[in-house]
């Protein structure tokens, strides 16, 4: 028997326990015996054992349901032993052989019971409907969730399945290929080629068991088509197995079906007596309701609403990693002639990826203040240096460009970027020829880079990226095959390439040598592709090519790379646009998913201010989940129980306004978030010299305050600052909700800063109820008219180098660079006594005994009272050059004493409730009277 390394792989699978996962001891042994029986190299078993062990540290939980008020009678146990699990088994050795650890797949199976359940018996034949939701995480598999859900559905019954993609017909048939090999078992295209029944070419499940297949309706070529369902004569009634359509949302293909479906299988009543299933996917993308009064409806949601009411037995399962849109669906619309609303009354479940899966913790953590002796414990599986920062875009392509915009020269972050990605080509074909863990990830090899909506534009980014792709290639294949140092010098391109090796892959296991030989090869097929309307999705057609080197793209697009579109062996993005929606950025998050065997390998080059609002929704998306959780922990349902999303200060929405028509802000109390023992900054000020000159104004009038009633004051830290002590928390909150903070400080927000200090001086013992308060006073020296005074007090700004940001919402400096700080670590030690300092100082050194610097954490934690900080910044833009003649930018950091609390202090925050919630809070008006005997 001829032995490679996945079939060894799969024979020890066969022979080892699920749960618990196996020990190493039982790994190596049963390795053993299949090396001592068929006399295998030491090589072939090297690389087995260690797929082994990553296939079996990959686990994934089962999730959590929350389910709705109705009644539903458990059905799914009772009639376990007499579905005859044809499609699922199948469909199983199928994610098996496609690299799905034996812990994941238990789980999966598990999970989709789990979730069959809910949905409604075929095999009862009473008119029944259900409706739910699924939220997982972008790119985290979802699709091989809904496949193996419709393939479980089909052995237990259900005759109808209806799978709705999104709005693009290159994501319907990038998801059409893939039920066709997960689910069909045929390639649809030879099928439905001329209308008619032709020869079947299996694919996926069906090379596994062909005896039966599915019957669809569709294929990878066209949507759905009445002349080709009436050509192949066929009606629901006719054949024993399930029927699949795969078709896009829109509105004339789903009238189209519903009239067919109609004129083909209802009965006098203009009804369907079988059972549907119909998927949403992306069901917060044109499934909604979006018209603002009840009696309305938009085309598309009326004709999903349609096909539903259409069968008198129906399940609707909404699919989506950004239910926001979802859950502020008004549970109680509903129209008299087309039923309810898509609102998941039923259900609602929450998938969890595998371990594996890089989400939005792993890329984007909330922040922590920068400690520059090294900052506390981090989260292991954060991952670091993924994200590199544009900063060059606004001569190429400002964010706010018109479609008529004529890109300038390729900037520097697109050229690093480009230049790795084709290094990593090389880097992942060696790992691939090594036995590497995960072998290198896929064949298949893709770049992203989604900088504008516009296809003209695109267009144009494409073009020039080919040129340079070009040249690279060029120059790799005259002088790649040469010495290192020969090939640098004979060459600009090569010496480029050199330059960000060293500086993002220093740290992989081949030398530059070893890559460079191997670069012509791995990049010669590399080709730059606009994915958009006009040209769709087929050049990604990765399952033309199955074997190496498979297809490498780099993809330039918008919108067609935003929902759906899966880019496969994803390594690089260039992201750089300016939307503001939370699902909207989500959804164009394509770097999220696996990486197994290239994750060190990948990176995200994006703004500061992107950066900035993914941490945000990171926040918002998690908090949303601890609800869904917190739903489950209480038994409530989603009709009872109301959602929130917590919204961004004046600059990111949560969806599109339309989709919120029935929600409301508010301001909650939530315990999420604790300020024991933090610092925070407004290391971002506005750019307009009318908001700073504002704040100057506010800061000379609070330090007159001080000066006036607190007439008592030191020079701290050797006369940088002047401070004063013991100052009511009331006016520092009067003082910091009036300064006008820009709202990309994402963790500044001076409204509910305010609340929470308003609130701790109504209690006699919060530690909070008095404050130090530093006035820095020594900045960078400078010309005297840059001085300022506050009466007989004399001040010189801190100059700093600054970046001026003309493309945020509204214009900002960030007066921090990449630290994003305004101070230095050491300005906190003016709110301590002697005494304190000298604490803060013993506290160092029981971690390290020869320090002699203070970190902050240790200055906070022995801090008697918080301590506000005001700096006045002017901005350099040279040595000579200073911005807006010297403008004074006033900043503010606050410091809070003790210890980084993770049972979290009280903080108010703004919230957009839904309906539901709305109701909870009693914030709902009651309906006026209505006399029946008045007309309108």
């Amino acid at each position: 028997m001829e032995f490679d390394v996945d079939r060894l792989v799969g024979m020890a699978q066969a022979g080892l326990r699920l749960e618990p996962p196996p020990s190493e001891e039982e790994i190596a042994q049963i390795l053993n015996g299949f090396k001592t029986a068929f006399g295998l190299s030491e090589d072939v078993v090297e690389q087995a054992r260690r797929q082994l062990h990553a296939t079996f540290e990959l686990r994934m939980e089962l999730g959590e349901t929350i389910e709705g008020e109705e009644e539903h009678t458990p059905w799914l146990a009772g009639r376990l032993a007499q579905i005859e699990p044809f499609y699922w088994e199948r469909y199983r050795k199928f994610l098996a052989r496609s690299g799905w650890g034996p812990n994941v797949l238990l789980t999966l199976d598990r999970s989709l019971n789990n979730l069959l359940g809910l949905l409604g018996d075929p095999a009862n034949t009473h008119p029944w409907k259900r409706r739910g939701l699924v939220v997982g995480d972008v790119q985290s598999g979802k699709t091989a969730t809904y496949a193996g859900l419709i393939n479980k559905a089909s052995d237990a019954g259900y005759r109808m399945i209806i799978l709705l993609t999104g709005t693009l017909e290159n994501v319907r048939r990038q998801t059409q290929e893939r039920l066709d090999a997960a689910f069909v078992g045929f390639d649809s295209r030879d099928y439905l080629t001329t209308g008619q029944l032709q020869r079947k070419r299996h694919v996926g499940v069906g090379l596994i068991d062909g005896q039966r297949d599915g019957v669809v309706f569709t294929s990878r070529d066209k949507d759905f088509r009445k002349n080709t369902a009436t050509a192949l004569n066929i009606s629901l009634d006719s054949v024993k197995d399930p029927v699949l359509v795969v078709s896009k949302k829109n509105k004339a293909v789903l009238e189209r079906l519903a009239s067919w479906l109609r004129a083909r299988n209802a009965d006098r009543e203009g009804r369907i007596d079988l059972p549907l299933l119909l998927i949403d996917d992306e069901a917060d993308n044109a499934s909604i309701n979006t018209k603002s009064t009840p009696d309305e409806t938009t085309a598309i949601n009326r004709a999903i609403r349609d096909l539903l009411t259409l069968f008198r037995r129906s399940s609707y399962v909404g699919f989506t990693a950004t239910p926001f849109a979802n859950i502020f669906i008004d549970p109680d619309t509903t129209d008299e002639w087309i039923d309810d609303d898509l609102f998941p009354r039923d259900f609602i479940h929450i998938l969890e990826p595998p371990s594996n899966y890089i989400g939005m913790d792993r890329l984007f953590p909330p922040l922590e203040p920068d400690d520059e002796e090294g900052a506390g414990e981090r989260d292991d599986r954060v991952l670091t240096g993924i994200i590199q920062e544009i900063e060059d875009e606004e001569d190429w392509l400002p964010l706010n460009h018109k479609k008529d915009v004529t890109p300038g020269p390729l900037p520097d972050s697109l050229g690093e970027a480009l230049n790795w990605f084709l290094l990593t080509c090389s880097i992942r074909d060696l790992r691939a020829d090594s036995g590497y863990p995960g072998g290198g990830g896929p064949i298949h090899r893709s770049m992203l880079v989604n900088v504008s909506r516009f296809t003209a534009t695109q267009d144009l980014v494409a073009s020039d990226l080919q040129l340079e792709l070009e040249r690279i290639q060029l120059s790799v294949r005259h002088h790649g095959a040469k010495r290192p140092d020969s090939a640098e010098a004979s060459s600009k391109d090569i010496a480029k390439l050199k330059e960000v090796f060293d500086i993002h892959g220093a740290d992989c296991e081949f030398s530059w040598s070893d890559v460079l030989a191997r670069l012509h090869e791995s990049i010669a097929s590399v080709q730059v592709q606009p994915i958009n309307q006009r040209t769709g999705s087929a050049v990604l057609d990765y399952g033309s090519m199955k074997g190496p080197p498979g297809i490498r793209v780099i993809a330039v697009g918008g919108n067609s790379l935003s929902r759906g579109i899966t880019l496969e062996g994803l390594t690089i993005s260039y992201f750089l646009r300016n939307s503001k929606a939370y699902d909207t950025l989500l959804q164009m998050g394509r770097w999220f998913g696996y990486r197994d065997g290239y994750g060190d390998l990948c990176r995200i080059w994006m703004s500061p201010e992107s950066e900035g609002w993914y941490r945000h929704i990171t926040l918002a998306t998690e908090e949303l989940k601890r609800d869904f959780r917190r739903m489950r922990t209480q038994r409530a349902t989603p009709r009872e129980f109301g959602l929130r999303v917590r919204t961004h200060p004046d600059t990111l929405i949560i969806t599109a306004r339309n989709k919120m028509a029935t929600g409301m802000d508010v301001v909650a109390e939530v315990q999420e978030v604790s300020l024991s023992g933090r610092g925070i900054e407004t290391s971002r000020v506005h750019r307009r010299p009318s908001h700073n000159a504002a704040n100057l104004e506010l800061v000379g009038s609070f330090v007159e305050h001080l000066l006036s009633d607190h007439s008592e004051f030191e020079e701290a830290r050797g006369d940088t600052a002047y401070l004063w002590e013991q100052i009511p928390a009331t006016q520092i909150a009067d003082f910091v909700e009036r300064f006008l903070v820009h709202p990309l400080n994402h963790d500044f927000q001076g409204e509910s800063i305010a609340e929470h200090l308003r609130n701790a001086a109504n209690e006699d013992a919060h530690p909070w109820t008095r404050w130090n308060v530093a006035l820095m006073r020594q900045g960078s020296a400078g010309p005297d008219w840059l001085a300022p005074s506050f009466g007989r007090l004399r001040v010189t700004p801190k100059m700093r180098v600054v970046r001026v940001r003309d493309d945020t919402t509204p214009k900002s400096v960030l007066l921090s660079g990449n630290k994003a700080r305004v101070g230095g670590s050491r300005d906190v030690l003016c709110g301590l006594t002697k005494t304190e300092e000298a604490e803060a100082l013993e506290r160092a050194r029981e971690r390290n005994p020869t320090s002699r610097r203070i970190p902050e954490d240790d200055a906070r934690f022995v801090m008697r009272n918080p301590l506000l900080i005001i700096y006045l910044v002017r901005g350099a833009l040279s040595n000579e050059s200073y911005l807006e003649d010297g403008m004074i930018m006033p900043a503010l950091a606050l410091h809070f004493p003790g210890e980084r609390d993770p049972n979290a202090k009280k903080r108010y925050v703004r919230y957009r409730l839904n309906r539901v919630a709305q109701e909870d809070y009693g914030l709902l008006e009651d309906e006026p009277a209505v006399d029946e005997d008045v007309d309108d």
